[in-house]
């Protein structure tokens, strides 16, 4: 009696076509196939389930190619370890494909190389000729440009960082009667994407110092650039604005009032986003990281440091007496044709919301610092009742 075993292509491998070559890259083993034609006529069989005889019956295709698309994990046999393994991703299943993929292929496996720093500024160095290193600020020359208010003072509004740490919270709630004002921007602006100091790092061999800022960035290369969108703020016009960090002045790119509602569009239809006095779009200038990581790691290096510009602006916001809020929640075309960026040079990363809270939220948040009942910044909804 024949007995059959049932093969089916691997669902974490992805295929392409390169310079007219079918390609198999396998993000688990970090590995890349160049597939025959013969390969690529079998594979569309085992597209999904299919039958083959236990002994890989050559009228398939030929058991020794057989063989070899299931040794290099190209093929999956039913019921095997790789199958099972497979049918276990839990969440990955339902993040779909390209997350999974981009986790598993940017994943370091055990024998992973790094390099030195001293490794790495020599390879830096070597490759300046070539490759010279990017702008660490972004400007307009064209737009007019409106300096912001510089305090002689570090005192954001008498609290310290404890106090601020506990007292931080999400605000979906603002009063868009009590505009919040020119200075509080400025500060905001000032310590989240303002430099702070600049460091030696190799000018003899042709480098520029290194700039430093409140929040930590990747090799000191501050990928991120700010465009405040200024729905309310006493004492600056409403209009898009992108944040000229060293200038520490606003270039306003798009003069006139933001209508609210293609704020709320943007911003994935959460309407209390359409209530707050500015929104903080943070993208990444992909060529500053690129310079000198060269790995697809790397870009996970750049939501890391959007989480912690994040957390400064709260606590910043937090310490003015401003709402804050984050949001990841966008519509990433729509908000990169208002900046006109192209994605292959500077991309969407997220948002902080920032605003003057309602009486109301005010008091909530006083009342769970104090030790009252948690709540949560949404209300009269499924939400109601949990803790942010």
């Amino acid at each position: 009696m024949t007995t059959t075993v049932r093969l089916r292509i691997s669902r974490l491998c992805v295929f392409f076509w390169r310079n007219g070559q079918l390609v198999c890259d396998d993000p688990v083993r970090h590995r890349q196939l160049a597939l025959g034609a013969e390969a690529g006529r079998l594979l569309h069989r085992f597209a999904d389930w299919a039958g083959v005889d236990a002994d890989l019956d050559p009228a398939v295709g030929g058991n020794a190619l057989l063989r070899q698309l299931l040794a290099a994990h190209v093929l999956v046999a039913e019921d095997s370890a790789e199958h099972r393994f497979e049918e276990r991703l839990g969440p990955w299943s339902s993040w779909g494909t390209s997350a999974t993929y981009f986790h598993l292929a940017s994943r370091n496996l055990h024998d992973e190389k790094f390099s030195t720093a001293a490794e790495d500024t020599a390879w830096l160095v070597d490759q300046l000729p070539d490759r010279p290193q990017p702008p660490e600020f972004k400007e307009y020359p064209e737009a007019e440009r409106f300096p912001l208010t510089r305090e002689d003072s570090d005192d954001l509004g008498g609290i310290g960082l404890a106090q601020a740490l506990r007292a931080r919270r999400s605000t979906r709630k603002f009063d868009t009667g009590r505009a919040m004002t020119e200075p509080q921007l400025a500060a905001l602006l000032r310590w989240v994407g303002g430099p702070l100091h600049s460091v030696p790092s190799g000018e003899a061999a042709g480098l520029r110092p290194a700039v430093l800022k409140a929040s930590p960035s990747p090799g000191a290369l501050q990928a991120l650039e700010i465009y405040p969108v200024v729905l309310d703020v006493e004492g600056v016009a409403p209009g898009i604005y992108h944040y000229h960090s060293r200038e520490h002045a606003l270039e306003s790119l798009r003069p006139g009032p933001v209508d609210r509602a293609e704020v709320v569009r943007w911003c994935g239809d959460q309407t209390y986003l359409g209530d707050v006095g500015v929104l903080l779009l943070y993208t990444a200038v992909l060529e500053r990281t690129a310079w000198k990581y060269r790995t697809g790691r790397v870009y996970r290096t750049l939501f890391m440091e959007l989480g912690h510009v994040s957390q400064t602006a709260y606590l910043v916001g937090t310490a003015l007496g401003l709402g804050m809020l984050f949001s990841a929640a966008t519509r990433d075309a729509a908000i990169e044709d208002a900046l006109g960026l192209e994605w292959d040079k500077e991309i969407l990363l997220g948002l902080n919301g920032a605003g003057t809270p309602t009486t109301g939220e005010v008091a909530r948040q006083r009342a769970m610092l104090e030790g009252g009942p948690a709540g949560f910044s949404f209300a009269g909804d499924a939400w109601d009742g949990l803790g942010s």
